[in-house]
């Protein structure tokens, strides 16, 4: 059942939504603070929910969401949240699976890392809108994790 809430903006200018109390509480009993979130019945996406300092939780809302929802500070979004039972918690990019399939040890170096450098890795080649140019940057993460660069920050320098 989708709730409704506004959309509101940090000083840094990212978007998010506060999650309700009791919904944050049911998707993160098992310790996972990892979700999938549905806003207005069209946009879908892996999130994390994360603590306020003031108490609750609230869900960052990138840019292209927002764009594509045409939502903005003050709108009202409906949201649907649901556990997130997937492998990575992310959508791995099928550019970078297959680079991993047929390099061992960048396979080996990256299922070495924390779930959540393997979330960042894999954001790095997803945000890359041209399959090429995916391509190129899933070899160039492979190449960086086999030289010792587990680092998403450093990966795209040099």
């Amino acid at each position: 059942m989708p709730t409704e809430y506004v959309v509101e903006k940090f000083d840094s200018g990212m978007h998010f939504i506060r999650v309700d109390e009791t919904t944050a509480v049911a998707l993160t009993k098992n310790g996972n603070n990892r979700a999938l979130c549905t806003l207005n019945g069209q946009v879908s996406f892996h999130c994390a929910l994360m603590p306020k300092k003031e108490g609750g939780y609230f869900v960052n809302i990138g840019t292209t969401h927002c764009k594509k929802l045409r939502i903005k500070e003050g709108s009202r979004v409906s949201a649907v949240f649901s556990e997130d039972v997937s492998e990575y918690q992310f959508e791995m990019p099928e550019e970078l699976r297959e680079v991993l399939r047929s390099d061992p040890e960048a396979d080996q170096r990256f299922h070495a890392l924390s779930a959540g450098n393997q979330r960042s890795l894999m954001y790095l080649v997803a945000q890359v809108k041209s399959t090429d140019k995916r391509i190129e940057r899933a070899l160039k993460v492979a190449e960086k994790l086999k030289a010792g660069i587990t680092s998403p920050r450093k990966i795209l320098k040099g």
